[in-house]
């Protein structure tokens, strides 16, 4: 003996009919919006249509099986869901009105024994359920949501420091998300560019960029891997717009090639994130004459986010997304030696020192390209099993391993400042898991006025004579060939 019951909700709401649709058919993200759902995840790769499958898992402590059996785009969605509780039709269409949206949700399920007593007991707790998850939906798609601000009690627990290296981990992670707002933007039309785009974090951000449907360029080193990241990333998202863009980042010249390239193209920039890093021990120089760290940690995104800060103007709602460490609560700034040259060298301070002074960047850059609609903020991955955490932190690996957050979970707030509405109306701030931290938390470590203006026109100062010694080579050149 079973029963069947149906539900039937519509909403409406001022979004284009594509947004909509893109938002509810990646039914992944149903978290966002269904109040008794605590995670989605998608079982099959590419763009979602016919044999899409999706694990829901429940806050009541079950899961349901979702797969998509009729699918048209902008139109209707039909899935089939089976769990150990009920079995189900769901059918979500899609109708554009004159001032945005319709959406329909019509389900029907079958209970067996003993939940279809309970049902027929509380007839009423299914319509409740449904008109909740609708009302979330309609909460979802309005997108009117204020951006996070400053809390004095996780200063405190910055401050604190134990309580702060919690909120690093992967339990800080699922703490703090239950949280979290929707986001149902759409990046569909932007662009979008990700340095260090290979593995770990750049790699996560590079894919959630790419699902939310924005064109996404990659930038790395080496081609063969990136190459195969696109594809991977492709197959995927489903998405085909994804591209490389062949750079070492530590080296200076080629990072001004790059300029060149992206600004010859003309190509509008929506989202930067400056993600590519490493540590490095024992002191290392490059070809150029510049201590590694420092070339590859604050020179190389100093002079790519400058020169392409037209194409982030011309957006006119730009993201510049820097991605840092919470090893920088520990440093202060020496701009007269950003190079690591005095004392003891230590790939871990040198590292440290490199992310503060992108901090600064942050701060000086979010004033200085405000009138320009370039929201720039700086971010905090936790702490993340990445490639480079396991062979550049061998000791900090082993000890943390089970604490450590997976890259998607690392990337989720570099995806969120690229991303939410609400993120775009904050400007210079340091951000973890969507929430923001102060950027220093020991007073020593804070840069006088004069030491940051020496900062400023050392990195303005080294933006400009990198990109002269590569025109006056070019000019050398052809008088050699005569020769």
């Amino acid at each position: 003996m079973s029963q069947t019951v149906t539900l039937d909700e519509t909403i409406e709401v001022k979004r284009p009919l594509h947004e909509v649709f893109a938002y509810v058919a990646e039914f992944s993200r149903i978290d966002e919006w269904d109040p008794g759902v605590a995670r989605g995840t998608r079982l099959t790769p590419g763009a979602p249509g016919v044999g899409s499958e999706y694990r829901i898992d429940m806050k009541a402590g079950f899961s349901l099986h979702y797969t998509v059996i009729e699918f048209e785009q902008d139109a209707r969605m039909l899935m089939t869901v089976d769990s150990r509780v009920f079995t189900a039709r769901e059918e979500i269409s899609f109708r554009k009105t004159r001032t945005g949206t319709a959406v329909r949700y019509l389900a029907k399920f079958d209970f067996p024994l003993p939940l279809a007593v309970a049902n027929r007991l509380y007839p009423a707790a299914m319509d409740r359920v449904a008109k909740s998850t609708m009302v979330g939906l309609k909460r979802a798609l309005e997108d009117n949501f204020e951006a996070p601000a400053a809390s004095t009690a996780l200063a405190l627990a910055d401050k604190l420091v134990v309580p702060g290296l919690w909120r690093f981990t992967r339990f800080g992670y699922s703490a703090a998300r239950r949280r979290w707002k929707p986001v149902s933007a759409f990046l569909g039309g932007k662009h979008a560019v990700v340095t260090g785009a290979t593995s770990g974090v750049g790699e996560a951000t590079a894919t959630a960029l790419a699902g939310l449907g924005a064109r996404v360029t990659l930038v790395a080193r080496d081609k063969s891997k990136a190459e195969a990241t696109a594809r991977q990333i492709r197959k995927q998202t489903g998405n085909p717009a994804v591209q490389v863009e062949l750079c070492d980042l530590a080296v200076m010249a080629q990072v001004h090639q790059l300029a060149e390239r992206l600004l010859a193209s003309g190509e509008t920039i929506d989202i930067l994130v400056n993600n590519a890093g490493a540590l490095f021990n024992p002191r290392q120089q490059t070809a150029e004459g510049f201590e590694k760290s420092f070339a590859l940690l604050l020179l190389s995104p100093t002079i790519l986010t400058e020169r392409l800060q037209p194409l982030l103007a011309r957006s006119g709602s730009a993201r510049v997304v820097n991605v840092l460490s919470g090893g920088m609560y520990s440093q202060k700034i020496h701009p007269d030696d950003l190079q690591s040259r005095q004392g003891r060298y230590s790939g871990a301070v040198a590292y440290a020192r490199a992310k503060r002074g992108l901090m600064i960047l942050t701060e000086e850059w979010a004033k200085k390209w405000h009138a320009d609609g370039i929201a720039v903020n700086a971010m905090h991955p936790g702490w993340s099993d990445t490639p480079g955490v396991e062979s550049s932190l061998q000791t900090f690996y082993r000890v943390t391993r089970r604490l450590l957050r997976s890259p998607e979970e690392g990337a989720d707030t570099a995806v969120w400042l690229a991303a939410a509405t609400e993120a775009g109306d904050v400007s210079g701030k340091f951000w973890l898991d969507r929430e923001q931290h102060p950027s220093h938390i020991f007073p020593h470590t804070r840069e006088t006025a004069a030491e940051r203006e020496q900062l400023l026109t050392t990195l303005q100062e080294l933006v400009g004579t990198t990109r002269v010694v590569k025109k006056a080579a070019r000019r050398r050149r052809p008088a050699a060939k005569r020769r």
